[in-house]
């Protein structure tokens, strides 16, 4: 198992990353959810093969061939389903194939375009073993030349992730939930032991579990366990950690030592373009309307009972207890101890829409979980977010508190617990280098992105667009004075 600092996050309490993921669901052929009959994929036309089927205990018949090249064919030594394979001639770019390796070649959307700063969910391998137990997406980033990067962390197809379930396995949880480890190690080794855990980029500090296996996770992305048991054997195993809708995470270069600075990040109400109002505003979801503690100014953008299953809707509670998230929020953090978590359940009326579960005023990453001063990232969510609408987000550079050093913030936007994009440490400048505010720059907007979720009939898609002052250098959008204006328009709808 490789050691990997970013990946993709998959939520708890949900049946598969199929699910979850929302990328693969419809009109893709051959993929398969429980048929072991197969359904009709691409060809798959090798002069030779040979394979063996194993039950996954839920009715679903798994299996690989080995077939030689030909024409529709994967590689030599790539599993192939032999219930139902989704491998074809050719690698596709759009709706459904977007994120899958079409071809089967064990390399995911090469030649297709994207935009710097963009990620995407990609599974290697035979594209009908997406769902299997097992099975989850890695990540890859956008490069600043428009090319998809390699695709890192995940579990697929190319390593017959769909083949060992007994041993250590992959565990997923949602951001602030406390996580049993022992769930992951399956029948492997002699009981007892430790557990050690390497997290994403952005998590200062990584926390440390507990002498029972437990360990509250903050930062969505995928974390690398690492067990060791009582006679010095050892596995590792990824756990992934994601939430629905649209969840964004802003973390900056914390200053170690108590040296203090703020930023704050900032969501704008989808489909509007009212100038922002970084103090709280109804448009403006921030520090000073979307919290727990501002209960009476909660920015009010949806309906308050959703029309169908999926429709944006002001509050929701979920019936499975760890969906709700900001139930979890944690009770330390970022100059003070508050609980929000707590305050959210005593409410009564499940999470938000859209709501800031962390504030983070003042930090210092050589602070442990539990201390006041320990640095969470500020992350804005909506759980259901509306489809054909831009969204966009924004960092309000709110003060240095005497600080003289320049600051790098770091933006992640997730879409269904999948990296979407992250910026600010990408796609700004030519050539690209970080975002970077310095101590003159207090009080100053940036706007970041803009995201849009699109969805029909047999696929769904979140599409991150950077927000650039002057496109052909990629300079960031700076709006002074905390951004009186909206920023540039909106691009057209994709």
């Amino acid at each position: 198992m490789r050691s990997v600092r970013l990946r993709w996050a998959i939520s708890i309490g949900l049946a598969s990353s199929v699910a979850l993921l929302g990328l693969f669901i419809g009109c893709k052929a051959g993929v398969q959810d429980g048929d072991a009959t197969g359904g009709g994929g691409a060809s798959h036309t090798g002069t030779t093969s040979q394979g063996t089927g194993m039950s996954t205990g839920d009715g679903t018949t798994v299996g690989q061939f080995m077939g030689t090249t030909g024409s529709g064919d994967a590689p030599n030594d790539v599993p192939i389903n032999p219930c139902g394979t989704a491998c074809g001639p050719v690698e596709l770019c759009d709706g459904v194939n977007k994120g899958i390796d079409d071809n089967c070649d064990g390399v995911v959307d090469e030649g297709c375009p994207c935009s710097a700063g963009q990620a995407e969910s990609c599974f290697k391998g035979d594209p009908s073993y997406l769902g299997a137990a097992g099975c989850f997406p890695g990540t890859q980033q956008c490069t600043e030349n428009g090319s998809w990067g390699p695709c890192i962390g995940g579990n697929h197809a190319t390593e017959s992730c769909f083949a060992n379930q007994q041993g250590c396995h992959a565990i997923s949880a949602v951001p602030f939930q406390t996580v049993d480890l022992t769930s992951g190690i399956g029948n492997f080794g002699g009981g007892g032991g430790s557990y050690m855990l390497d997290c994403p980029g952005g998590v200062m500090p990584c926390p440390t579990p507990d002498a029972t296996g437990h360990v509250q996770v903050i930062v969505s992305g995928e974390y690398t366990v690492t067990y060791t048991d009582m006679n010095g054997m050892t596995c590792q195993y990824p756990l992934y950690v994601g939430a629905k809708g649209l969840r964004v995470e802003l973390t900056w270069d914390y200053p170690v030592g108590g040296q203090d600075v703020d930023l704050d990040l900032h969501m704008h109400e989808p489909g509007t373009t009212t100038p922002w109002a970084t103090s709280g505003a109804n448009q403006d979801c921030g520090y000073g309307n979307c919290k727990i503690s501002s209960f009476g100014t909660l920015p009010s953008w949806f309906p308050a009972v959703q029309a169908m299953p999926g429709d944006p809707v002001q509050w929701f509670k979920d019936p499975v207890m760890t969906n709700n998230t900001c139930y979890y929020a944690p009770m330390c953090g970022g100059g003070f101890c508050d609980n929000p978590g707590a305050d959210w359940i005593a409410n009564g009326q499940g999470c938000h829409n859209p709501r800031l579960d962390i504030d983070n005023i003042f930090c210092d990453p050589s602070q442990p979980t539990t201390d006041s001063y320990f640095c969470n990232p500020e992350n804005i969510n909506v759980d259901f977010p509306p489809k054909d609408k831009w969204t966009r987000i924004a960092v309000h550079y709110y003060g240095s508190h005497g600080y003289t050093a320049d600051i790098h913030p770091d933006v992640k936007i997730y879409c269904d617990g999948a990296l979407a994009g992250e910026l600010g440490s990408h796609a700004f400048y030519t050539p690209e280098i970080p975002v970077t505010f310095t101590p003159a720059m207090n009080t100053v907007l940036w706007v970041v992105a803009d995201v849009f979720y699109k969805k029909d009939q047999c696929s769904s898609a979140c599409i991150v667009q950077p927000v650039y002052a002057n496109p052909m250098t990629k300079f960031p959008q700076l709006e002074p004075n905390g951004g009186p204006s909206f920023g540039p328009p909106y691009p057209p709808n994709p």
